[in-house]
């Protein structure tokens, strides 16, 4: 039962009934009871990490470090050959940006077909859209050849058996190798991928950026003259009480930062797992001291008042309305994009502390939460298919990788200072420099930021700082048929509490009441199928 909800998830709980109809009569589907079977572990594919592109400015100092770049490299690594043969590919895709002109209106997709070698054909919806469309398409069979999906899927395993291609053959162990972008892609990312002894997809890598950072306006701590250094909780609560003045239309946080907050008090991420037995983060004496604090920033004017009711932090953040927002590494360019040139915007990243002193475990963010499936087909097919997939996943410094991100030169973007700066031509064709083929997987994100070559070096100082003492969830990569099927209810009624507590409309005292129902009405049933799971991938 997972909590880590963001505003990015691509699908929601209401597709259980549609998935169900679909799955009906389908005998070689794994029984959704049997939680070992479904959690049943594979050989995962070989990492052979690229070694043919630019080498980064910046040592790693983890296994986890993403490789970091101040610029593009002056040549490009060419992609071998175009992966397609030529034929129709039809996808499903969601997109966080605005949705790109059609392609017989947009050059840059027309070049991605020629790049790819297909006719690339996408069904293109908006993420508040993304789980009614993808309801209607599993319902009519219309998902096409590669489908994004995530992991909150109710039935997943049971429907990707039926409907989608095991990769196994041509994927696990040694077999990944045939596809060298695919083989970049970290062990730790291919765990989500697993189903019933299976591997159904490809995944979405995000590695360590999609941790949580408290993301700081620099230059307005600057112009109030206040530094945005702190070492303590007590010392944080100092910092938003000295920069909020409602009166001047400015709060300190965008939202109550849970995810920055719960490492300095010592709560687990999601679960704590020990000796194979688990214990919420709801269940713990840390949570309910979390509680009272996020209580107190609301009590004392230091969030934003819309902050529970109408979300938009990162508006808030570029405007200067709110000082400080938690949000992910992956977020930083979205951000970045949103800043008026020339405004003097600084974007800065706060430092993370441990409870009482100690060495800070922040939370480490899942690898990935999006996974691409190939539909079931002949084997022919399905290895074409991964073969436009490894395109994909082409990595930083080829000539691939920097048209997804830029496209035409002179048309979607221009060299300044020798870095790609997005047109307004480009913004649109490329939707933002995010267009949704990146929903099919890509490479693990690099740190690198055009035109703005200090951010890598923030950006790499931040990480270094914490990232081998990160904090995993342990249940990542496991499937609770429970949580799939109940899990959206019970977390919308501990959702609801929660808020009930930070409004004031309910005391602390009553979290206790409240984990007690948690428990009845699914929670305690998710904890035994985690740990059936986590014994099944551990045999």
């Amino acid at each position: 039962m997972t909590t880590n909800i963001t505003r990015r998830a691509l699908i929601g709980g209401g597709l259980g009934i549609a998935a169900t109809s679909l799955l009906a009569g389908c005998s070689t589907v794994t029984r959704s009871t049997d939680v070992k079977a479904i959690n049943k572990a594979v050989a995962l594919p070989d990492y052979v990490p690229w070694q043919g592109g630019p080498a980064p400015v910046l040592p790693k100092t983890s296994a986890l470090m993403p490789s970091a770049f101040r610029s593009i490299p002056d040549r490009l690594v060419p992609t071998r050959g175009r992966p397609g043969d030529g034929s129709i590919v039809r996808g499903s895709v969601p997109t966080n940006s605005p949705v790109p002109p059609s392609k017989g209106n947009n050059p840059y997709w027309q070049g991605l077909d020629e790049h790819m070698g297909v006719d690339l054909r996408l069904t293109i919806t908006p993420n508040a859209d993304f789980p009614n469309k993808f309801a209607t398409q599993v319902a009519g069979d219309t998902l096409g050849d590669v489908f994004t999906i995530n992991q909150g899927f109710s039935y997943l395993p049971q429907f990707l058996e039926a409907k989608a291609a095991d990769l196994s053959p041509h994927l696990s162990g040694a077999g990944v190798r045939d596809y060298p972008y695919l083989a970049n892609l970290p062990t730790a990312s291919w765990r989500g991928t697993v189903f019933s002894g299976g591997i159904y997809g490809v995944p979405v890598p995000r590695g360590p950026l999609t941790s949580q950072v408290l993301h700081l306006r620099q230059d307005r701590f600057d112009r109030l003259g206040v530094d945005p250094g702190f070492g303590s909780l007590d010392e944080f609560l100092q910092l938003c009480r000295r920069v909020s003045d409602p009166h001047a239309n400015r709060w300190a946080l965008a939202s109550v930062p849970t995810s920055i907050l719960a490492p300095m008090l010592g709560v687990p991420n999601q679960w704590r797992e020990d000796g194979g037995s688990l214990t919420h983060m709801y269940e713990t004496e840390e949570y309910r001291e979390l509680l009272d604090v996020s209580r107190r920033l609301i009590a004392e004017d230091l969030v934003h008042p819309d902050s529970i009711t109408a979300y938009n932090g990162k508006v808030w953040l570029v405007q200067g309305s709110a000082l400080m927002l938690s949000d992910t590494y992956s977020a930083i360019p979205g951000i970045l994009g949103q800043a008026t040139p020339g405004s003097g915007f600084e974007l800065g990243l706060a430092p993370f502390v441990g409870p009482g002193g100690a060495k800070p475990k922040p939370w480490l963010g899942d690898p990935n939460n999006t996974i691409a499936a190939v539909a079931a087909g002949d084997d022919r097919r399905v290895r074409m298919l991964l073969e436009v997939l490894d395109w994909c996943a082409s990595p930083f410094g080829t000539e691939a990788w920097t048209y997804r991100k830029f496209g035409i030169e002179g048309r979607d973007f221009e060299y300044r200072d020798g870095a790609p700066v997005l047109t307004t031509v480009g913004n649109s064709e490329t939707a933002l420099g995010e267009f949704p083929l990146q929903y099919f997987t890509e490479c693990p994100l690099p740190l690198y930021y055009a035109g703005r070559p200090g951010m890598t070096d923030t950006v790499y100082r931040s990480l270094a700082s914490w990232l081998d003492d990160g904090l995993p969830n342990p249940t990542y990569g496991l499937y609770s048929p429970t949580n799939s099927t109940k899990g959206p209810t019970v977390g919308t009624f501990a959702t609801n509490a929660i808020n009930d507590v930070l409004l004031g409309r309910a005391p602390v005292a009553s979290w206790r009441d409240t984990v007690r129902e948690w428990r009845r009405r699914g929670g305690d049933a998710v904890r035994r199928e985690f740990e059936e799971a986590l014994e099944a991938r551990a045999s």
